[in-house]
């Protein structure tokens, strides 16, 4: 069914997907409403604007059970892959939040790094993205889980 979509429209119906708000996911100590959002809670909004799951049909679990397989196995892999595309996909990072986030955390940028005092460009952060994306993509057609 989604077999003809690009990695980075995958990669975003498993954001929605993850984050759908089912029990069976939501945070430990959250009542039975569930809550997948990063706050840990449910929101106000989410009872004045209630959301069904961002469009993400039902019918898509094995795929996204799939992109959930690749996602866990570069968890272990390859950290900081899944990093970039759990902040970008999952959260809705964008490149220019995500390249802050980045410039905060990695080690060239901090005092003493080759890159101290300098920002990560929104662009870099765009290219490591896609290569991110592109090893989630390999591993969706090797199969390797």
């Amino acid at each position: 069914m989604i077999d003809n979509l690009s990695i980075k429209a995958k990669l975003t119906m498993w954001g929605r997907w993850v984050g759908r708000g089912n029990v069976a996911a939501s945070p430990v100590g959250v009542g039975g409403g569930g809550s997948c959002s990063p706050l840990g809670y449910k929101s106000a909004w989410s009872f004045i604007l209630p959301s069904d799951g961002g469009g993400v049909d039902i019918g898509c679990d094995d795929e996204m059970l799939d992109i959930e397989h690749a996602m866990s196995y570069l968890k272990t892999h390859d950290k900081f892959s899944y990093r970039l595309i759990k902040l970008k996909y999952r959260y809705g990072y964008s490149y220019q939040r995500l390249a802050q986030k980045l410039t905060k955390s990695e080690p060239e940028y901090r005092r003493g790094g080759v890159k101290a005092g300098m920002e990560m460009c929104h662009k870099h952060c765009k290219t490591l993205v896609d290569r991110a994306e592109l090893e989630v993509q390999k591993l969706l057609s090797e199969e390797i889980f």
